[in-house]
C-alpha cells in the first residue's frame, strides 16, 4: 500500500467546493485534529522537541477554504486579504520553504473559493516549488501529498457533508492513517468535519 504522508486535496460536489486534508504518520500516530471557531489544528499527543508535529490546518475565511500540512496555513490565510490564491500561496511557500526536519518534509497547501469552480494546490520541496490553478470537476477530487505522489492526481468522491467526506478520505486506500478532515461549502459559510 502507498504511503503519501500527508496529503490535500479538493474538488466539486453537488456543485459546491469542498477541500480535505488527511494525515498518515507513521512517525507520529498519536495525533488528533481539534476544531476552535473557524480554525482546525492537529495536536501532537506525545512528548517530543519535534516542531512540526502540531501544527494549525485548516482556516476558514469568508470568501475562501485554506488547508495546509502546517504553519503556512495561517500565512496563506493572510496573504488572501490582499492577494490572489496563486500569488498567496507561491509568496508563502517561497518564504517558508520545505520543512527541516530529517526527512525534508515538503509543504503543501490548498485553496478553494466559495461559490467558485476553481481551486488551487501548491508544493514546495527541496528540489521543487509549484502552484497549480484547477478547475473542479463534479464528483472528483484533486490531490497532492508530502511523498509519492508526482504533481497532482485525481480520484473519485462522492458525499453529502463534511463529516461524509472525511469519512470517505480516511477509507482512501493509502498506508498509515491518523485522522481526515472534511471542509464543504454550506451556503453562506463552510462546514467542517474531523474523523474519528
Amino acid at each position: 500500500m502507498r504511503y503519501v504522508g500527508r496529503m490535500l486535496g479538493i474538488g466539486l460536489s453537488g456543485g459546491r467546493p469542498f477541500a480535505f486534508y488527511r494525515l498518515n504518520s507513521r512517525s507520529f500516530p498519536n495525533r488528533k485534529a481539534v476544531i476552535r471557531g473557524n480554525e482546525v489544528y492537529i495536536a501532537n499527543q506525545t512528548e517530543t522537541d519535534n516542531p512540526y508535529v502540531s501544527y494549525p490546518v485548516v482556516k476558514l475565511l469568508e470568501r475562501y477554504a485554506v488547508v495546509s500540512n502546517g504553519l503556512q496555513t495561517a500565512f496563506v490565510a493572510q496573504a488572501l486579504e490582499e492577494e490572489s490564491p496563486r500569488k498567496a500561496l507561491i509568496r508563502t511557500l517561497d518564504a517558508l520553504d520545505y520543512e527541516r526536519d530529517e526527512y525534508d518534509t515538503p509543504r503543501i497547501a490548498a485553496v478553494v473559493e466559495r461559490g467558485k469552480e476553481k481551486g488551487w494546490l501548491g508544493f514546495v520541496g527541496r528540489d521543487e516549488l509549484w502552484v497549480r490553478s484547477v478547475k473542479l470537476v463534479e464528483g472528483k477530487a484533486f490531490f497532492t501529498a508530502t511523498y509519492n505522489v508526482d504533481g497532482v492526481e485525481g480520484l473519485e468522491l462522492s458525499f453529502s457533508k463534511a463529516g461524509e467526506l472525511a469519512e470517505n478520505v480516511l477509507k482512501l486506500d493509502f498506508a498509515h492513517p491518523v485522522l481526515a478532515i472534511g471542509v464543504v461549502e454550506d451556503g453562506e459559510k463552510w462546514d467542517v468535519a474531523v474523523r474519528p
